[in-house]
């Protein structure tokens, strides 16, 4: 396998995963859970502290693709919004 073969099945993955990742995350949010995108990330530093705070704060499960989260709690995302919704 040569270096373009293997840079097409690397996308190729990344695709297929960020599709089930979709698939899932509106499932979760038909049965109820919310979904919140921040506007951005400041730097690593940022999404570090941001990971700190879920850990610390949330109470129910959570989950978690770059600037995009998805709670099961409506009361975790709506302080997760109060904390972090504006950057």
């Amino acid at each position: 396998m040569n270096i373009q073969d293997e840079m097409i099945e690397f996308k190729a993955k990344q695709l297929s995963d960020e599709i089930d990742r979709e698939v899932l995350w509106g499932m979760l949010e038909s049965i109820g859970w919310h979904r919140v995108m921040l506007p951005r990330l400041i730097d690593n530093n940022h999404a570090v502290d941001i990971t700190h705070w879920l850990a610390l704060n949330c109470k129910n499960s959570h989950e978690r693709s770059g600037r995009d989260f998805i709670f099961e709690n409506e009361r975790d995302a709506n302080w997760f919004v109060l904390r972090w919704g504006t950057v």
